[in-house]
């Protein structure tokens, strides 16, 4: 039996038919399933059989904490189908597809407009369309375009959706949102009814505007963000060289109501994971096509890019200057915690640059063997990866990282250096210096 047997039509009868989500990677999963959270009918659909049919066994693609309770919570409510033809049961459908990228950090918006090209037959007439793929300034407008032209008949209201999920953190995001910010052809009217009631059940502020608004408040979000981590690494490098402490600045920072709590003001080996990086690309093109100066943002792509030397600068002085052919330990693998993505890892950047220089055995809580093609023997305990180590790496800021045994970990490394990217265990410092632990880490002398 499927949603519109179990529910009725609402055409018919006034219950409610259920809300498709149309393409199910990661953006498509985790907000669809947020949103039948609410006891809402939600229909996913997406052409590739073999995703629909792990879902329906409850068997989840994507790796975020808490998703699996998630969907056993909202089981009842939630459907999947490889048939885009279902669609036509669906009044409000909203494009959730992951834009991908290219390996110069270029969106590739073909799946897209190949997945909405395929939908346009089965939509219904006066559909409400929302896009929440993250998109360039230009694109929902064009789309309209682009479907009016399809189907000239069709009755549809177009809407973008600008989606702050965090990898690691969608769960809370999904259901815990500060605010949606809505696209629309004219942001003086209302928001089409049954969009509008979706989101209100969030309770967070909704602000309507522009499409090119909202999609370049996207993009305008994570510049920010960019430029953030980027003035922490400056001040972190300027702490090393004059001995001054970045952690003991950073409380006094983020009591200042102009910075805050929850700035991004930890510094790291250069930005990762590919939405970031896509950003600055997209800016970066957008600016030069409309004759923008962008050097700003053409200063901030160049320093991240060189981000990552601080860790080739701190195994060049505290290891391969004392030991030619170095045994290494890495911990962390994905780009940061609470994800399966390495995409801009910069521990497979480290692992491929060491190829030749040293013998190297890495362990990442969710990543085995077969996941990764590196020149490493991927192993399965922490402790594995650092026996015998000259020094070991910490790459990713995992909670098991920071609840490492440390006394274990002593006892295993021939010598105990830690060279930590993330500054995950810097507040065992004391613990590490008692046990006789060498640690290195941004912001500090050493």
């Amino acid at each position: 039996m499927d949603l519109a047997d179990a529910r009725g039509d609402p055409a018919g009868g006034g219950v409610t038919a259920p809300t498709g989500f149309l393409g199910l990677s990661h953006l498509g999963i985790v907000t669809g399933i947020g949103w039948a959270s609410f006891g809402r009918p939600v229909l996913g659909v997406d052409p590739d059989q073999q995703v629909v049919d792990r879902l329906a066994a409850a068997d989840l693609p994507v790796h975020e904490p808490g998703l699996p309770d998630l969907l056993t919570r909202s089981q009842r409510d939630i459907s999947f189908s490889a048939d885009l033809a279902r669609l036509a049961e669906c009044p409000l459908v909203i494009v959730a597809r992951d834009v991908p990228t290219d390996a110069a950090n270029r969106s590739d918006l073909a799946p897209v407009l190949a997945l909405v090209d395929a939908a346009i037959p089965h939509l219904r007439q006066d559909v409400v369309l929302v896009v929440m793929s993250q998109v360039p300034p230009g694109f929902t407008r064009a789309l309209g375009a682009r479907i009016a032209a399809a189907r000239p008949e069709l009755r549809f209201e177009l809407v973008y959706w600008v989606e702050t999920l965090i990898f690691g953190d969608a769960v809370h995001r999904t259901l815990e949102p500060e605010r949606f910010m809505v696209g629309c052809a004219d942001p003086l009217r209302p928001l089409p009814s049954l969009f509008e009631e979706g989101l209100r059940a969030y309770g967070c502020p909704i602000l309507p505007m522009g499409y090119e608004s909202a999609e370049l408040t996207k993009t305008a979000i994570n510049l920010y963000l960019v430029g953030s981590v980027t003035y922490a690494n400056t001040l972190a490098d300027l702490c090393e060289s004059i001995g001054a402490d970045w952690s003991e600045m950073v409380p006094a920072l983020r009591l200042d109501r102009r910075i805050g709590p929850a700035a991004y003001i930890r510094p790291g080996i250069g930005i990762a994971g590919g939405n970031l990086e896509r950003d600055l690309v997209t800016l970066q093109a957008l600016g030069r096509e409309h004759d923008v100066d962008t050097s700003y943002i053409d200063t901030l792509i160049t320093l991240n890019s060189r981000r990552f030397d601080w860790v080739s600068r701190k195994l060049q002085q505290h290891v391969f200057a004392a030991i030619p052919h170095p045994e290494l330990g890495v911990w962390g693998l994905t780009y940061k915690k609470n994800t399966h993505s390495t995409k801009n890892s910069p521990s497979l950047r480290l692992i491929r640059s060491l190829d030749g220089r040293a013998a190297v055995k890495a362990w990442d809580p969710v990543i085995r063997a077969g996941d990764v093609d590196v020149a490493a023997r991927v192993v399965e305990t922490p402790e594995h990866a650092a026996e015998n180590a000259d020094a070991l790496l910490v790459m990713a800021d995992w909670d098991a990282i920071a609840e490492a045994d440390l006394p274990a970990l002593r006892q295993v490394m021939r010598r105990p250096l830690v060279i930590d990217c993330t500054d995950v265990l810097r507040s065992r410092l004391a613990e590490m210096q008692g046990l006789g632990i060498e640690y290195i880490s941004m912001g500090r002398a050493g």
